[in-house]
């Protein structure tokens, strides 16, 4: 899996190329259905052919601007990484792929700006979080949602367990020697008992094991923390109960979920299982932050209906003059045309029309980069069952007027 985060969404936002390619579908990971895959990509590559050309590109242009994603078709070491979704983004001279624990709706689009409304739920609050699996044969990092768990492969998290172990479990020969002392005085006439001498007190050397395996457990945390230290999302631990206590003694993330724990060998559960543990930790902490900003809304819409809003012409605006504190839109859903920040207009049609955009995609990544929370729900999640809705930071009327 690949690492996507804060950071990634808000370079791929702020992509100025006036041309964005954005690619979704969801993948499978075991090998009787790869072949899926690549038929799959292989389809969508031929939507965004056939958008280019109804937008009067080349075809020598386009084979340029789709080269590097058709030669994934032929690196059979690409699709054996894969999570439970894809998202590829295209421009003119960059061509970007992410593997993610996300199944995404299967989708082309073609505009100005790249389409990064699927990829909020991995960054929101509401439905990300990490796993950390102490082991004795090692240690992983994982970013998991509700639907799915992925190993981060790009973390560099050290992983030597079984060394740190040995370090204090078999000390080297010139650390504790011995030899026999005879006792011609013994009792019994016998040879006295074996004489250890060591480097320093029993104390001392009880002490180690704990002492090594708290080292190397700070190593990780560091390694956690520089990695995933801008995150608000929680981290799970997952490992055998000697490990943890010593692993939480020396946490600094600060978003380390302590209450619950998925005690035992993280290596004897199959990946869904190891999902299915972790989100069991994580779902009520999850919900709870969600369910906190969906009363928030509530509350405001009926107690002062300036500062919450349900109405599309006055979100619109909103976002794009940073005036938004929470966004909440649906997933799966699109609100196709233009709007233009100058004239306060904004105009809506059925399906996409050459020049439109997915408004409610607009909408996201112009709050998100004003620093306002993004909630990107089911339908059946949104506030009311309403189609967009959002909190206000003070109070104004910039509602759009609509144009033909």
């Amino acid at each position: 899996m690949d690492l996507f985060n804060r950071d990634e969404l808000k370079r791929l936002a702020q992509s100025d190329d006036g041309l964005c390619i954005s690619i979704y579908m969801p993948t499978h990971r075991f090998r009787s259905d790869w072949s899926q895959n690549t038929t799959r990509f292989k389809n969508l590559l031929r939507d965004v052919r056939d958008q280019l050309r109804e937008q009067e590109y080349r075809e020598s242009d386009i084979d340029d601007i789709l080269g590097e994603a058709r030669q994934l078709l032929d690196r059979p070491g690409f699709w054996r990484g894969l999570s439970e979704g894809l998202a590829a983004f295209l421009t003119t001279d960059t061509s970007e792929f992410y593997r993610l624990p996300l199944p995404f709706d299967e989708v082309a689009i073609v505009e100005d700006r790249f389409h990064l409304k699927p990829l909020f739920p991995l960054i929101a609050s509401n439905n990300r979080y990490y796993l950390l699996a102490l082991s004795q044969n090692d240690v992983r990092l994982y970013q998991g949602t509700h639907q799915a768990i992925s190993e981060v492969e790009a973390a560099e998290i050290p992983s030597d367990i079984v060394t740190a172990i040995q370090q204090y479990e078999e000390p080297p020969e010139q650390g504790l020697q011995s030899h026999a002392q005879a006792a011609p005085s013994s009792p019994d006439g016998g040879e006295a008992g074996q004489v250890r001498h060591g480097h320093g007190s029993s104390e001392d050397q009880s002490r180690e094991p704990k002492d090594q395996l708290k080292r190397f457990f700070r190593r990780i945390d560091e390694s956690v923390t520089d990695f995933i230290g801008g995150e608000e999302a929680p981290l799970v631990l997952a490992g055998v109960s000697e490990y943890l206590p010593l692993y939480k003694s020396v946490n600094n993330f600060p978003h380390l979920v302590d209450d619950n724990i998925i005690a035992g060998n993280p290596e004897q559960l199959e990946l869904k299982e190891l999902h299915r543990e972790a989100w069991s930790v994580v779902e009520s902490v999850l919900q709870t932050v969600q369910q906190q900003e969906l009363d928030r809304f509530e509350d405001l819409y009926h107690e002062n209906a300036e500062l919450a809003s349900g109405d599309f012409h006055e979100i619109v605006p909103a976002c794009a003059y940073g005036r938004v504190d929470t966004l909440f839109v649906p997933q799966g859903q699109y609100r196709w045309g233009r709007f233009d920040p100058d004239s306060n207009t904004v105009r809506v049609h059925d399906s996409q029309e050459p020049g439109d955009g997915d408004l409610l995609n607009y909408a996201a990544l112009k709050s998100y980069l004003s620093g306002a929370a993004v909630h990107v729900l089911s339908p059946e999640e949104m506030p009311g069952g309403r189609s967009v809705a959002a909190i206000f930071r003070y109070e104004a009327d910039v509602t759009a007027t609509e144009t033909d």
